[in-house]
């Protein structure tokens, strides 16, 4: 009898593989910092450190719920959009007199219903390409976003419950890197110790293999489009409450871009069966330290979407090379 169990470990890389993926963006990180410590008088102060863990744990949070897709072999371009969306759906629960606890849950709901059904729908069970669906949600979410608001910024502002979420104090820590770091815990438990994660693995590493052994290929893809809309959604209240109104414009304008090389950075592979959250988090935080290197240096801020899409090629790169 063909034994069809799922292994007791994840079927992604053991730990010398993670460990070579880790080192390279991990060497990279602690180089920068090391620079900008001996050329930055600021970088190292508390403050400092604080505002680079603050301003991107909305970033943290997507990357989170992104890496679940990338190591099933798959890709969401709708992730900033949503989180836009999601901001605009979060101000309209608001102003219509919605109390505000009801009215996040509800945007978080919501945002998870909409990447669930429609992206997990068409590509898990309609067999659409995830580059196709995703590159038209990124318009079709914007675009909803706009007209839904008039393209103008709601604020957000008299409800202290959401300020509380996106820049709140708990004993002196900021509220979004704890909400960031629970997330973070939350995703590295499931993809190492649960059977859904080792189902994540097993897709993304050989869809047909996981079929053959047992696994329900569409409910997992199903479930990782959703659990990236639910990331969004978290997001999005994090993102609005910081910034006190809904951005329907540039909110999250290229959030899904650096996301995605956050989670390359950190050893997951477009090819799939490959990446942690841990490997996601040091490669959020090289992003963060690039972006606030910059903005200590006096270089004009524009320049850090140049610096983003530049990385994002090397992490292409660097990911080709691995499978070499």
């Amino acid at each position: 009898m063909t034994d069809t169990s799922l292994p007791a470990t994840p079927t992604g890389p053991r730990l010398a593989e993670r460990l070579r993926r880790h080192i390279g963006v991990g060497a990279a990180l602690v180089i920068l910092i090391a620079y900008l410590s001996l050329t930055q008088d600021n970088f190292l102060r508390y403050s400092n450190i604080m505002n680079i863990l603050r301003t991107n744990s909305v970033l943290f949070v997507v990357s989170t719920g992104l890496t679940f897709v990338i190591v099933s072999r798959g890709l969401d371009l709708s992730v900033g959009s949503m989180t836009a969306l999601g901001g605009v759906l979060l101000a309209a629960l608001l102003n219509a007199g919605i109390p505000a606890w009801p009215a996040i849950g509800l945007t978080v709901m919501l945002c998870t219903l909409l990447g669930g059904l429609i992206n997990g729908g068409l590509i898990a069970y309609g067999g659409f390409n995830f580059f196709v669906v995703t590159l038209a949600m990124l318009q079709l979410l914007r675009g909803a976003a706009l007209v839904m608001s008039n393209g103008i910024p709601e604020s957000t502002f008299g409800w202290p419950a959401v300020q509380w979420i996106g820049d709140g104090q708990i004993a002196g820590f900021p509220v979004p890197v704890l909400i960031a770091i629970l997330t973070g815990l939350i995703g590295y438990a499931v993809m190492r110790w649960t059977k859904f994660g080792r189902s994540v693995y097993a897709v993304g590493g050989n869809e047909t293999a996981a079929g053959l052994a047992g696994i329900d290929v569409r409910r997992v893809r199903f479930a990782v489009y959703a659990i990236a809309a639910l990331c969004a959604g978290i997001a999005a209240v994090m993102l609005t409450g910081r910034l006190t109104s809904s951005q329907p414009v540039s909110g999250a304008a290229g959030l899904e871009l650096s996301a995605a090389a956050a989670v390359l950075l950190g050893g997951a592979s477009f090819a799939g069966g490959a990446g942690t959250v841990a490997g996601t988090a040091i490669g959020v935080l090289f992003l963060a330290v690039l972006a606030n290197g910059i903005t200590l240096a006096g270089v004009p801020s524009y320049w850090q979407g140049i610096a983003t899409g530049l990385v994002l090629i090397a992490a292409i790169a660097l990911d080709r090379l691995r499978k070499t």
